[in-house]
């Protein structure tokens, strides 16, 4: 047990330096270069993640927002012209955990669904993400939000946390929240999101282009 401790507080020490040399844009209109080239990359941040997953003896994942881009390339690689949306789905299924994931919009689920088609432990549902998470019955590990889009006319930021409160019930005691786009609009969709999770008891691991909380039983 001590070595899997060691192994989990070098885990932790890992993602915290993340967001190293990473910008964060108080705005959310980004120019084309600089959502392609100046944001970090959510790639480093699903390694990590599935990292401290499987350290935690991690089993169910569901994912709030489905992958977006087509996988063209090897996952193994970054391409910062496809790799923007860091092809999550695909990502948390190659783990071999049981993943559950939904999306509302169409074409987002037919994109996941095609990428992931090999994965017999992957469930993609279309579907609204707070309904879902509402009438949803086992029990989560990793939780992964990346719903509504950073965007003036959505209440991304309130509907990530009203996500985090249905889901809440099913979250095992030890346990990891994962949020994408953290990093743009003061907080994005993380902004509420965030301060809850520090007084439900999380630790935030980092806090960049994704931010990571921990829960751990008994801490």
């Amino acid at each position: 047990m001590s070595e899997n401790r060691e192994q989990i507080s070098e885990i932790k020490r890992k993602i915290s330096s993340l967001n190293l040399n990473e910008k964060v844009f108080d705005g959310i209109d980004l120019t084309f270069g600089q959502q392609l080239y100046e944001r970090g990359k959510p790639k480093k941040y699903f390694e990590s993640t599935i990292e401290l997953f499987k350290a935690l003896g991690g089993k169910n994942i569901v994912e709030i927002g489905c992958m977006r881009a087509p996988l063209r390339h090897p996952i193994a690689e970054l391409h910062s012209d496809c790799c923007n949306d860091g092809h999550s789905t695909y990502f948390w299924s190659l783990s071999g955990a049981n993943v559950e994931s939904v999306d509302i919009c169409p074409n987002a689920v037919r994109i996941a669904r095609e990428s992931c088609k090999e994965f017999k432990n992957c469930k993609i549902t279309r579907g609204d993400g707070i309904k879902f998470l509402e009438y949803f019955t086992s029990r989560i590990d990793l939780l992964f939000l990346d719903a509504w889009d950073v965007d003036d006319n959505t209440a991304y930021a309130e509907n990530h946390l009203t996500a985090y409160l249905k889901a809440k019930p099913r979250l095992n005691k030890t346990n990891i929240i994962a949020i994408d786009d953290t990093d743009i609009g003061k907080g994005g969709k993380g902004r509420y999101l965030v301060p809850v999770l520090m007084d439900d008891g999380y630790q935030i691991l980092v806090k960049g282009r994704q931010t990571i909380a921990l829960k751990e039983d008994g801490r």
